[in-house]
């Protein structure tokens, strides 16, 4: 055949070959059985949380203007005591919070130190550069968080360079998105606050994730080594968007001032604290109960001798699994019938397990038998 019949030939057959292409099986749709194991949460089903901001809203007077009163209130109050700060400010973004409060710390100062992985380094556009005029000192890439000899050192470098300069504030993040939800490790953390102290920089928690550490974590002795701290509304707590910042009273009396000089006074924002608060009173149960059941699933794939857990001894909600390979093979075609989201294994038979609280929606028994097929 000549090479011009087998090309004209090869093309006309290419749209059957591809009309004969089977997409790959659905995912069953979306019910109150079905759990996500990957994601701090399920994705918002828009028609449900409309009804449920309405069943809501008839047990009282949730309404504020411009982020003062009703439920924004209640929020910001609740928040300030469960972070153990004296007073809490609502904003918009996550972004914002970040950038008000490392303005806020940093003062006269012109370098903040932040990790290499962290949000506020990589996932803000530069924010703070271009409208704070402060310089981001990232350290520690790679990792979860730097060191505090590595911390020290890009003190002493800007202190004692030819034009010293002052760091005037450190932001950490806690869990590291980057770093598979690590936590930074409490003794560690100590140890920065207390040398941060001593040289009167001041210290900013991007904390978005903070209430997904397992419950044993001693969330108000990590927040009372931090000036500031932010906590995500949406991650977790069925917000449509929104953040909180905590600190003392002078510091959110500026976050509020910069708030609304960066335009985030939006007029109300109670939709977003509503659902938040309903989802903060069973919050702490829940996310235990995920726990429980995740505990007790990692348990018996291990006694079955399907899976071993990689040890983490500063991980949040993400555990990873190693399964054996007759496990690994099927797993996830197992799951996707079954109305579970799961990532695929790797190569290795690695897989994320992110526990959330839709695992409370099935019984232990039934992902062990998913699991081992």
């Amino acid at each position: 055949m000549h090479r011009r019949q087998f090309l004209v030939g090869s093309l006309a057959l290419a749209p059957a070959v591809a009309f004969a292409q089977t997409p790959p099986p659905a995912f069953p749709p979306v019910d109150a059985r079905s759990v996500w194991l990957l994601g701090d949460s399920a994705p918002p089903d828009p028609v449900k949380t409309a009804a449920r901001l309405a069943e809501l809203v008839q047990k009282g007077k949730p309404r504020d203007s411009y982020l003062a009163g009703g439920a924004v209130t209640e929020l910001e109050q609740r928040f300030a005591t469960m972070l153990g700060k004296e007073d809490c400010a609502f904003l918009p973004t996550g972004t914002l919070a970040n950038h008000v409060a490392v303005r806020i710390l940093a003062g006269e100062a012109t370098r903040v130190i932040v990790q290499h992985e962290s949000h506020l380094y990589r996932d803000e556009s530069d924010a703070t550069q271009l409208l704070s005029g402060l310089n981001l000192i990232d350290l520690a890439p790679g990792k979860a968080a730097p060191s505090l000899d590595e911390i020290k050192a890009a003190v002493d470098e800007a202190e004692n360079g030819p034009y010293p300069l002052k760091v005037g504030a450190i932001s950490l993040e806690s869990p590291v998105r980057r770093a598979k939800g690590e936590m930074l490790d409490p003794a560690a953390l100590q140890a920065i606050a207390a040398y941060a102290k001593g040289k009167n920089i001041r210290l900013h928690l991007d904390g978005a994730r903070l209430l997904l550490a397992p419950p044993s974590y001693d969330i108000a002795g990590t927040t009372a080594l931090f000036d500031t701290v932010y906590v995500s509304l949406y991650k977790y707590l069925d917000a449509p968007f929104g953040a909180v910042l905590a600190g003392s009273k002078a510091d959110i009396a500026k976050a509020r001032a910069l708030r609304h000089q960066f335009g985030g006074t939006i007029y109300q924002a109670w939709p977003c604290a509503v659902l938040a608060l309903a989802a903060l009173d069973d919050f702490q149960a829940r996310h235990k109960a995920a726990f429980a059941t995740a505990e007790q699933v990692f348990a018996a794939l291990e006694k079955a001798g399907a899976a071993k857990v990689a040890p983490a001894s500063n991980a949040s909600n993400i555990r990873q699994l190693v399964l054996k390979p007759k496990v690994a093979e099927g797993v996830f075609d197992r799951m996707r019938d079954a109305g579970v989201r799961l990532a695929k294994p790797g190569p290795d038979g690695a897989i994320d397990f992110w526990v959330n609280d839709t695992l409370n929606r099935r019984p232990v028994d039934e992902y062990v038998k998913l699991f081992l097929g």
